[in-house]
């Protein structure tokens, strides 16, 4: 395999996992000048991919926002508060 493919593979494990593994980004890229380094990581991490250096430095949450950010805050609530709700008196 060519190394473009294997930097587009390790790209798409990454946006179905979520993050890519430091070492494995590291054997992929080695390679290249570290201008060509740094753009392969800015253009990883524009596509919202984690690079970490284990799997437990992953979170799942670093790039939720939106409605499904409002979503996950919601569903945290202990019945005491009401955030992000619309009040209905204020129309």
């Amino acid at each position: 395999m060519s190394l473009s493919d294997q930097i587009k593979d390790l790209i798409r494990t990454g946006k179905k996992n979520g993050y890519i593994l430091e070492e494995n980004l590291k054997k992929c890229i080695s390679s290249f000048s570290e201008t060509d380094q740094t753009y392969i990581r800015n253009t990883i991490e524009g596509f919202k991919i984690q690079i970490v250096n284990t799997i437990h430095e992953y979170d799942d949450l670093k790039y939720l926002s939106g409605k499904d950010a409002i979503d996950f805050l919601q569903n945290l609530n202990d019945g005491k508060y009401s955030a992000f709700k619309k009040d209905d008196n204020n129309d």
